[in-house]
């Protein structure tokens, strides 16, 4: 059974490998001069002419902003702001140690006497 196997592929395998070789060539052969030139000609037409000219003369419709571009819009508008608001912070700052953070912190000042007490025990 392994000696058919590899008998077959030897006498096979060549054929196969010879027609693909050829399709290649044969796809890949140049052109006659008159084919390339009704290639060109034919190439004009498509660029010369729209295939609908009524569509060139009408105006296209705006489109609506789809809620995901309004949402892309609004996210980006806010950034923007957040970065302005952010540089603003930064040249007010400037002489400072510290400098300003994008984010604010909950409380402020010393700790309470209850997490004092708690942090004791």
């Amino acid at each position: 059974m392994d000696g058919l196997f590899w008998s077959l592929l030897t006498v096979l395998g060549p054929i196969v490998l010879a027609a693909a070789i050829g399709y290649v060539l044969l796809r890949r052969r140049t052109l006659t001069p008159r084919e390339q030139v009704a290639s060109r000609e034919a190439t004009r037409e498509l660029y010369d002419e729209p295939e609908d000219k009524d569509a060139m003369t009408t105006k296209p419709k705006a489109d609506p902003k789809s809620a995901a571009a309004a949402s892309f819009e609004a996210e980006r508008r806010r950034r923007e702001t957040q970065e302005e608001e952010l540089e603003e912070g930064l040249e007010d700052t400037f002489p400072a140690s510290d400098p300003v953070s994008v984010t604010s912190s909950s409380t402020s000042g010393s700790p309470s006497k209850d997490d004092k007490n708690s942090r004791r025990a």
